[in-house]
């Protein structure tokens, strides 16, 4: 099969202006230089014979003139599945997307462009990420395939949370929960679109749904796998945090860190030691006791399988808690380690660049803002801080604004 027209004429032009020939030249004895020209333009459709020879006469195969083969797509597809290189992976994945498809090839596009957007979350390329979930939910939409537009759904309403779009995101997630609520979904699914729900109601001060959602979230991860109750656990601890109720975030957060040993999950033991540490950090009074012993058991895995971005948070966390010990010179010089960086930019893949979300480069900034008031700087800090939570509170980000308030009260007290 041939290429249809206007792309064979186009692909012919291409193949014959790269070998630098005039339209006579090309067309030689075998066809007309009108013909070719009418080709060219799409006036006619190419035969067979006349694609032979001009594949002939150009010196390619004659699969420059047919469409890419349909199963090149799957091939890519089953590379990228079997390497551990995801630089090669994204440029196979990325070329092979370039090529036309039919509409029964949209899930196994959607297949690849998922594994794009790891890949580009993983290293750190925020813009592309968001492209490429961007295009999932639309290949999703054009699947018409109800779990492929949840977890679509699911996947960009926690692109736009980590970037401080809350509420972009809590539009995201209200879908996905709809969505996973219509129809006959798998609990985790409906879990995981719950968690990006939960946590975008608590950013935005919706503590009210935040609670009711929350309540069904804990009776989902009761039936589902420790890694999904932890991560369900750690969620719902927050929002008990901003209720008041504290013996409930502690023991939320108690369980989910009892449920997993680092062999089983490395990586969810890690971050979940990160998280707890950051909760306590959160608490009132603050547990600086509780936020040692998470980072220090979070240390040793770290070095083992601790990505760019989780050694940024665990630097974070370590500065935040040197600040809150009074041991002001260590934490102002884990800040000046991640604004190097930060200034640095480059590839995050290469260890370059600063992979912290919206909501921790706040935090940052905060901490930086808290040094200069603690340092003697006092007025400059606090303006500073007032400016912060102002942001915060702009971006709809209320429970982040409050906290930074809170900050700001215990920093001039301490000064």
């Amino acid at each position: 099969m041939l290429l249809q027209q206007p792309e064979f004429g186009e692909r012919l032009r291409e193949l014959r202006l790269e070998r630098g020939l005039s339209q006579q030249q090309l067309a030689g004895d075998g066809i007309s230089s009108g013909y070719l020209s009418r080709l060219e333009s799409g006036a006619r459709p190419p035969t067979p014979k006349a694609a032979k020879y001009l594949a002939s006469r150009l010196g390619v195969p004659l699969a420059e003139f047919r469409p890419p083969r349909a199963d090149s797509l799957a091939r890519t597809f089953a590379v990228a599945c079997a390497t551990a290189d995801g630089e090669r992976t994204a440029r196979l994945l990325e070329s092979a997307l370039q090529a036309p498809y039919e509409p029964e090839e949209a899930v196994q596009r959607w297949q690849a462009v998922r594994l794009l957007a790891d890949h580009y979350r993983e290293v750190g390329e925020r813009a592309r990420a968001l492209q490429a979930l961007e295009q999932l939910l639309e290949l999703a939409q054009e699947c018409a395939v109800p779990e492929l537009q949840a977890y679509s759904l699911t996947r960009i309403a926690r692109w736009c949370r980590a970037a401080g779009q809350v509420e972009v995101a809590y539009l995201y997630a209200t879908q996905a929960v709809a969505l996973t609520a219509d129809r006959d979904f798998h609990p985790a699914d409906r879990a995981a679109a719950l968690i990006v729900l939960v946590s975008t109601e608590t950013a935005i001060g919706n503590l009210v749904d935040a609670r009711v959602h929350a309540a069904e979230l804990d009776r989902l991860a009761e039936s589902g796998s420790p890694v999904q109750q932890a991560t369900a656990l750690w969620t719902t601890a927050h929002v008990h945090l901003r209720l008041g109720d504290q013996g409930g975030a502690e023991g939320r957060l108690g369980t989910a860190l009892g449920l997993l040993r680092s062999q089983d999950d490395p990586t969810l033991w890690l971050r979940l030691r990160l998280a707890a540490a950051s909760l306590s950090l959160q608490m009132s009074p603050r547990r600086l006791d509780r936020a040692a012993q998470c980072l220090a058991e979070a240390s040793p895995a770290l070095d083992l399988v601790g990505s760019v971005l989780q050694r940024q948070e665990f630097t974070l966390l370590a500065a935040q808690l040197a600040c809150q010990q009074g041991r002001l010179s260590d934490a102002q010089a884990l800040c000046d380690e991640l604004t190097r960086q930060g200034d640095s930019g480059g590839s995050a893949s290469g260890g370059g660049g600063l992979l912290l979300d919206y909501q921790e480069q706040l935090a940052l900034k905060v901490l930086r803002s808290q040094l200069r008031v603690l340092g003697g700087d006092r007025e400059g800090g606090i303006e500073e801080l007032k400016k912060l939570a102002e942001e915060a509170q702009v971006n709809s980000n209320i429970d982040l604004s409050k906290e930074i308030w809170r900050t700001l009260a215990e920093t001039v007290t301490r000064s």
